[in-house]
């Protein structure tokens, strides 16, 4: 794969207003247990919501600086009579939409309208009238939601059922999945762990309080979830990121890759849906949707300086990278931002314990080129899973990995997605730039074939990355010749690379006498046969890829598991002694390159190209040049006599 793809394409990643969360009103039918947000029906606060033309407004503002997906939630949206405008003056103006309902108030008309494209999330809090009505507090609120799901299956709306677990109805948890898996082909859970009131009302938070899971239910359920159809990486290409550190504003690293904003019923608008304090929202009723999105958010990067309490506390934690806390929900918690919150803490600690055993059978660490390499997969994996080449390059963990590759065994529910720009398209992938995440669909080269036979999601350095495959049967027989389950895994590879001072290269590589000898060429140029010839006078490090790396020392080549014809393969490295340019011919020579020009003309495209953006590309050319500045290039000529191997033991022995 070989394409550049502009800054402008991918956004030099400008801060531009991508997606907005809009909550139509906080008023709903229901009074679930668990509802951190709920007011009446008739609340008088309801004629301070903004009005259907207030929201067009707001969202065409929106529109013109770049917003194209919308999600909608409440309470429960469908509560306010004007519904079906607001939804149309949205998704009109929308790429697609993500719309969060309780169900009971679906009728054939609304139903109708969720054919659009875009994703219905509908609430399931029990598989039966007495349980899920014991959650709503609102009885008849299951016979209601049964025929609202009955009205979006006449219609042959997608809909995905959100099941939301807690004490009440946890019980019951098996019954809703199957429940769920009869209505619809996608489901998913919903928040395992609920946050306190915005209100801080004290008898709503002690309902809420009750209904918490304990820490081993947390994590069982996010476990197993994570492993099932109903979860992907789709879903998380939101901008929240961890706190910053000690020196900055709680919220500065979240601001600085945030895409996504909040306006909640009353034109409060925020950058994020959880923010409840009055001091983080701005209203866009004295203002232009620009002046608080260029000049109001940015500002709340440093509004709230992290206390002492937060250094010496959440902010010095081990258990950070396991952990659910949030400076906004230490606020809804305590009012303080930088609170800790003991019952996250218990938390992280059962999420470190349960994924430390989960990995030592569902986890294998690879080395390549120094770098650390963890594959994990929702199956088990054993010592037949991989072509047994991979086990020369096996490691022992210690520490965290470099690049991180977990297997799923289903596809995720894209089409419901917005999948964000296509930046490239020819078989047999078609990706998408979405946020700070690469998405990539396996398609066939057959135009009118829709099959997708997998999706990858991949982080912005592509050091993290999440593979779909639509069957566990190819994982399960075993003797796999990628990692990634791919023809190669020079795809994700060589994308890394540069950013850790390494390219991938069209080329075989030889230690002889302690010294690295890259032979480089396309395809027949005679990389397989030089190796053949060199024998038993040299160790082969691959013959069809490999890497250099720059290190403290200058640069090494390193062997691959990417082979060619011959598949002797090491996972061993050598000081790079020169790189060779193969030339068939009578005579047996080696001529030193002078001309840089001449040689980034051959040695650029000897680099394997993944998907060729700007950022890599600018990194791929830096590391070229260090190249061709701290490393001899020759023009090799060689027959197949075999007489070569003595010019170059000759070249190494001084004599050039």
């Amino acid at each position: 794969m070989s394409r550049f793809v502009s800054r402008r394409q991918v956004g030099a990643y400008p801060r531009l207003p991508l997606k907005g969360t809009l909550d139509l009103t906080y008023r709903c039918g229901n009074n679930c247990r668990h509802c951190w947000l709920r007011l009446a029906p008739d609340a008088p606060v309801r004629a301070a919501e903004l009005s259907l033309d207030e929201i067009r407004r707001v969202v065409g503002e929106a529109r013109a600086m770049g917003c194209r997906e919308w999600a909608i939630s409440g309470g429960e949206p469908m509560l306010r009579p004007d519904f079906g405008e607001i939804f149309a003056a949205i998704v009109d103006l929308s790429s697609g939409y993500t719309l969060n309902t309780n169900g009971t108030l679906i009728t054939p008309g609304i139903a109708r309208l969720l054919r659009r494209k875009g994703t219905t999330l509908v609430a399931l809090y029990g598989a039966t009238a007495a349980v899920h009505d014991a959650v709503t507090r609102n009885p008849g609120s299951f016979a209601a939601l049964e025929r609202g799901i009955a009205y979006l299956q006449e219609a042959g709306a997608a809909f995905t059922v959100q099941i939301v677990p807690m004490k009440t109805n946890f019980a019951d948890y098996d019954a809703m999945v199957r429940l769920a898996e009869s209505w619809s082909p996608s489901w998913r859970v919903g928040a395992t762990w609920l946050y306190l009131s915005a209100s801080g009302d004290a008898r709503r938070n002690r309902d809420i309080l009750a209904e918490r899971l304990d820490p081993v239910q947390v994590v069982g359920l996010d476990q197993a979830f994570a492993g099932s159809p109903g979860h992907s990486e789709l879903e998380a290409v939101s901008g929240c990121a961890a706190p910053s550190a000690a020196k900055d504003g709680l919220y500065a690293s979240c601001l600085a890759g945030r895409r996504d904003f909040h306006v909640d019923p009353y034109g409060g608008m925020s950058f994020c849906s959880f923010v409840k304090d009055p001091a983080l929202r701005f209203d866009l009723r004295a203002m232009s949707f620009a002046e608080a999105w260029n000049e109001r958010l940015p500002r709340l990067a440093e509004a709230v300086p992290p206390s002492k309490a937060y250094t010496d506390g959440c902010g010095a934690c081990d258990l950070r990278a396991d952990c659910k806390w949030c400076p906004v929900f230490a606020y809804l918690e305590s009012r303080d931002h930088s609170a800790r919150i003991d019952a996250l803490c218990a938390t992280a600690r059962e999420t470190r314990r349960v994924r430390a055993e989960w990995l030592g059978t569902h986890r294998r660490r690879f080395r390549i080129a120094g770098l650390s390499v963890d594959v994990e997969a929702d199956l088990p994996i054993t010592d037949d899973t991989f072509e047994p080449k991979f086990d020369l390059f096996r490691s022992a963990v210690n520490g965290p990995a470099d690049i991180v590759l977990r297997h799923h065994f289903f596809l995720p529910d894209f089409e419901s997605f917005d999948l964000g720009q296509e930046v490239f398209r020819k078989a047999p992938w078609a990706v998408f730039r979405k946020g700070t995440s690469w998405i990539y669909i396996m398609i066939s080269p057959d135009a009118s074939d829709r099959t997708v036979h997998r999706v990858m999601v991949f982080d912005d350095g592509h050091t993290r990355g999440h593979i779909y495959s639509p069957s566990d049967a190819p994982f399960r027989a075993g003797g796999l010749d990628s990692l990634a389950l791919l023809p190669s895994d020079q795809l994700v590879l060589a994308r890394a690379l540069p950013a850790f001072g390494g390219a991938y290269i069209h080329a075989a590589g030889v230690e002889m006498d302690g010294q690295g000898l890259v032979f480089a060429g396309p395809s027949e140029a005679g990389k397989s046969t030089i190796v053949k010839l060199i024998g038993g006078r040299g160790r082969v490090l691959c013959d069809d890829r490999v890497i250099a790396r720059k290190g403290p020392d200058g640069f090494r080549v390193h062997g691959t598991w990417n082979h060619g014809e011959i598949r002797s393969v090491s996972p061993d490295s050598a000081p790079l002694r020169g790189v060779f340019f193969l030339r068939q011919a009578a005579a047996n020579r080696i001529d030193r390159i002078v001309d840089p020009k001449a040689v980034l003309a051959d040695l650029l495209p000897r680099l394997v190209r993944p998907l060729v953006s700007a950022d890599w590309w600018e990194q791929a050319l830096s590391l070229a040049g260090d190249i061709v500045r701290d490393v001899p290039f020759y023009d090799l000529s060689f027959d197949k006599s075999g007489a070569i191997v003595e010019v170059l033991e000759g070249f190494l022995a001084g004599a050039e």
